[in-house]
């Protein structure tokens, strides 16, 4: 058994190192090909801007001249009517003053009632032609431009794809082997199984089947055993609905022993799942016998480290006020074993 799972905790090391490498140079690759994408969005989005600007600038003035043009030799026929008119009224230095009093009314007349109005249309309708145009070249260039990110996406996305499923079958094939190799150097000739297999590399497995099956003492003295916080504490939110009953049995559920290292290892890192840890920590103080012969040597030295580890969590700055309330409770618990201890 431990040549197969140092088999396969370095095949599992090696084939996390190679995807790790290959992501990390994929999204690098990927960050330096977005930038450039981006950059040459920007440009062409700016060209596009700067074409149609320069064509409204080139084009409007001639377009309106020649509305203007149009619009004014439309006139021309009641200007005439007018100078007509007031030719007949009068005549010499008399006709030329009522003509000129006459023509600005005139033509003013005629801006008002012809030419105002027609190039109003003519204008808005021009405006309209432009903004219709532009509007079509922005949606055919964010079409394009999405079109573009996709196959771009896709392209990066692929070789990953690969890797990964390449990776998952090297894992299978590997596990395959080993489950062989173990049925054949089983003692008995018992087979090993995948499911044994998952259980080796993932302690949580056993750990979690030992709570479900009410082997408290054997799950908790196999994550402490483990020297890792974390897999206590997992211990701990998995047979935290049966916490009461763990601490309420009799006989105890845990052994003296097992009570003062859960308490030293859960106080040894508050900084994740505070409430949970407390609460186990809290318990667990309080089934702990002062007296118990056989952890005396050892009682006082580790319920200082507890009420120290405590005592940091609830003079951080960073520490919710619910957390602190917890806490005084519990260093509280601590330190009237602390006084109890010979």
């Amino acid at each position: 058994p431990g040549h197969m799972e140092a088999l396969l905790g370095g095949l599992r090391e090696q084939i996390y190192n190679d995807i790790a490498g290959f992501v990390a140079a994929q999204q690098a690759e990927v960050r330096e090909e977005r930038a450039a994408r981006e950059a040459a969005e920007r440009e062409r989005q700016k060209q596009l801007l700067t074409a149609v600007s320069a064509a409204i600038t080139r084009d409007l003035p001639v377009q309106i001249e020649k509305i203007l043009k149009k619009e004014l030799k439309g006139i021309a026929g009641e200007i005439g009517k007018v100078v007509t008119a007031t030719k007949d009224k009068g005549g010499g230095d008399a006709d030329a003053k009522a003509l000129a009093a006459a023509l600005p009314k005139a033509l003013a007349a005629a801006m008002t009632t012809t030419v105002v109005p027609k190039f109003e249309k003519a204008t808005s309708e021009m405006f309209a032609q432009v903004k219709s145009t532009f509007e079509r070249g922005m949606d055919e260039l964010a079409a394009e431009l999405y079109t573009q990110k996709e196959n771009a996406v896709a392209a990066e996305v692929g070789p990953l794809v690969h890797t990964l499923r390449g990776a998952t079958d090297e894992v299978r094939v590997a596990a395959e082997m080993l489950v062989a190799g173990g049925a054949s150097n089983a003692p008995g000739g018992e087979a090993s199984s995948l499911a044994e297999l998952e259980s080796r590399m993932d302690p949580t497995v056993a750990l979690g089947a030992s709570v479900d099956a009410g082997d408290f003492e054997g799950a908790f003295t196999k994550a402490l055993g483990m020297s890792s916080v974390d897999v206590v504490a997992w211990v701990c939110s998995r047979a935290d609905a049966k916490r009461e009953a763990i601490f309420s049995s009799t006989p105890a559920a845990l052994s003296q022993g097992v009570l003062l290292s859960l308490a030293q290892q859960l106080s040894s890192d508050l900084t994740d799942e505070p409430e949970l840890k407390i609460a186990w920590i809290r318990d667990a103080a309080l089934a702990i016998d002062p007296s118990d012969a056989a952890l005396a040597q050892h009682m006082r030295p580790i319920l200082e480290a507890v009420f120290a580890g405590l005592h940091e969590c609830a003079t951080a700055p960073e520490t919710p006020a619910p957390v602190k309330n917890d806490l005084r409770l519990c260093i509280h618990v601590v330190n009237s074993l602390l006084t109890a201890c010979k």
